[in-house]
Parts: structure tokens; C-alpha cells; sequence
């Protein structure tokens, strides 16, 4: 069955920070390249991608993405300013322990901005309908700003507000910033690791008060270490021990804030890597590979990765009774290998 053209997406991760915090470090150290551009695409390199190709021998490996890109400080936040931001799907904010003398009032700086940025939306958003005069329909819309507007005051962003996914809905136009998770990158130095530590453990303590997650990297040194072959890089890793691989660290907690789980597609043609918010259908994941697949589902054939392996093709997994055909209710699993029947 010939498929239709699609769009692609991607999920897009957004680089914030004050200047000279390290913004561009992180984007060149998640790259692994020295680039000085703005925008970047991201792959995981998941050992399972390869796997599964080698398995099928696939001529073309492609494996999952994000789209980095750096969108510099968050200071006066404009109109223009939210139209790109609106599409992006997580924060990192990224603050330097050592060039700043006081890392913990910036990161409080950049949560500010965002804040006020929401708050001042709401605010507008509430007269305008008080304007417009109670109706029905916009009584809930009012009740849940307003809710909203009490919380946020206190400092805390909305994403810990526990809203469903039909309250979000009524604010789809609003470009809430602080709707999105966040994760606080910290750029310190091994070199004044002594006298940085106090400064770096206040700022893990005020970002965990907020309920948000951090993590520390050595900028300069994993910049040089990008300058290393590979395999020299491995084994000065192995030498210099753990805290030196930001990029796998920092994959493994994007991926949790945002709910993600990888599952594969293959054949002889591609072998390909796919994130999908843990939790959803496999119907859900055909209308993540392309449009078709979702609107012509008939079944889906599935075999976890592990199985797979040890059964070493599809035809043995078959036989050993681990390929399974599951409808559009089943829950996509990490590791799932699928293919998708259907007809349009």
C-alpha cells in the first residue's frame, strides 16, 4: 500500500539562559559538533536501533530526534518572543556556577520571566472575558484562569498545577510558557569543583523547591573532549570516571520529563527509531509514523526487543509464540518492534 506524503515533527527542545552561561557549550557538547548556529537536530544513538537493523539487514539505519535549539535569554519576553517558543516541547535552562556570582538569583531570573510572561496572559485573558460578560460558555474558561492566576502568583509554574488535558485545551491560544517542563542544566567547573559546591548545591536546592530537575556538567572539559577520536575519548572516560558524559545523562532525563518511550519500525529497506509519550495506543503510534496508517488500521504485529533478540529473526519469534497481533486499544511498550497493517 503506497503511503500519501506526511510531515514529519519532531519533538523541540528550547536552550534558555542568561549571557555567558554556557547555552552555546550545551548545544555543541549534544551536537558533538562546533557549530555556532541556533538550531540543531539531536540523535540518539540508541545500540538498539542497530541492532534491530543488523537483525533485518536494513540498507537505511535512522535513529529517534529532537530538534535543539537555542533561543537565548528570556528577559522582556515579546510577542514575537512567543510565537517561537510556542512550539517548543520542554526548557532547558542552562546557568554558569562560575562565571556568575550569583547562579541561584539567575535561574530565579529566567523562572520569573517565565512566569510573569503567563501571568500577565492570564490577567489580559480574565478582563477580556469580564468584559465580555459571564456566559455559559466561558464561566468554566473564567473559573479555571482565575485558579491559575492564584498559583502562579505564588511563584510556581503551571505545569505543577495538575491540569488535565481538556483544561489545557482551554488555553491552547495563551502560549503558556510555564506549562512546559523545564529542566535546569548547570554549567560548573571540575577545576574549582571545592569552591563552586556551595554555590551549585544552593542552586540543585532552590530548583528542587520548585519541583524541577537539574543537572550538572563540566562545559569546558567535555568541549575538549569532543576534540578526542571516539575511541580516545572512550578510554580517557573510562580513566577520568562517571560525570563526564552530560550528553547520555541529560538524554535519559529529557526523555523522562517528557514521557517518552522508543519504539522501532523495520524491514529491509529501514530500520527506524520513534519516541511516543509512554502510555499511548499503537494506533496512536501509525498516526506517529504517517497519517495513513492511523486512518486505515486494521492490526498490528508486535514483538518486544528483548524477545526478538533472543528469538534472533521474526520468523522464530513467531514460532516461539512472542510476535503478537494486537488492535487499536493495545499500549505501546519501550522496545516494541511494530508493523502496522492497513488499508486506505
Amino acid at each position: 500500500m503506497k503511503l500519501g506524503k506526511t510531515k514529519k515533527t519532531k519533538m523541540k527542545i528550547g536552550i534558555i539562559g542568561p549571557s555567558q552561561s554556557g547555552k552555546s557549550t550545551v548545544f555543541k557538547i549534544l551536537l558533538e559538533a562546533h557549530t555556532s548556529g541556533t538550531i540543531g537536530v539531536f540523535k540518539d544513538l540508541d545500540k538498539r536501533v542497530g541492532k534491530v537493523s543488523e537483525a533485518f539487514s536494513s540498507k537505511k539505519t535512522t535513529y529517534p530526534e529532537l530538534i535543539f535549539v537555542d533561543l537565548g535569554s528570556t528577559s522582556n519576553i515579546s510577542k514575537k518572543d512567543l510565537s517561537c517558543f510556542q512550539d517548543i516541547d520542554l526548557f532547558v535552562c542552562v546557568i554558569g556556577a562560575f562565571f556568575s556570582e550569583q547562579p541561584k538569583r539567575d535561574f530565579e531570573n529566567c523562572l520569573t520571566d517565565i512566569i510573569v510572561s503567563d501571568l500577565d496572559l492570564i490577567q489580559n485573558r480574565i478582563t477580556r472575558l469580564e468584559k465580555e460578560g459571564k456566559r455559559q460558555e466561558t464561566e468554566q474558561e473564567l473559573r479555571l484562569l482565575e485558579k491559575c492566576q492564584a498559583f502562579i502568583s505564588e511563584g510556581r509554574p503551571l505545569l505543577q498545577l495538575g491540569l488535565s488535558q481538556d483544561e489545557i485545551k482551554l488555553f491552547s491560544g495563551l502560549f503558556l510558557l510555564s506549562l512546559k517542563p523545564l529542566i535546569l542544566a548547570i554549567n560548573t567547573s571540575d577545576e574549582k569543583r571545592e569552591v563552586l559546591e556551595t554555590k551549585v548545591k544552593e542552586l540543585e536546592g532552590f530548583c528542587a523547591s520548585k519541583g524541577l530537575s537539574s543537572i550538572r556538567f563540566f562545559g569546558k572539559t567535555e568541549l575538549e573532549l569532543l576534540e578526542l577520536a571516539s575511541g580516545e575519548r572512550e578510554n580517557f572516560l573510562k580513566e577520568i570516571g562517571p560525570g563526564y558524559n552530560f550528553r547520555e545523562e541529560f538524554l535519559r532525563l529529557i526523555t523522562k520529563e517528557l514521557n517518552l518511550i522508543t519504539f522501532f519500525t523495520s524491514g529491509d529497506k529501514e530500520t527506524k527509531g520513534w519516541y511516543l509519550k509512554s502510555g499511548l495506543s499503537v494506533i496512536e503510534a501509525a498516526g506517529k509514523i504517517h497519517s495513513d496508517m492511523k486512518r486505515g488500521f486494521i492490526r498490528a504485529e508486535v514483538v518486544n526487543y528483548e524477545d526478538f533478540i533472543k528469538c534472533g529473526s521474526i520468523h522464530k519469534a513467531s514460532e516461539a509464540g512472542v510476535l503478537k497481533v494486537e488492535g487499536k486499544d493495545y499500549i505501546v511498550k519501550d522496545g516494541d518492534i511494530i508493523n502496522i497493517r492497513f488499508n486506505v
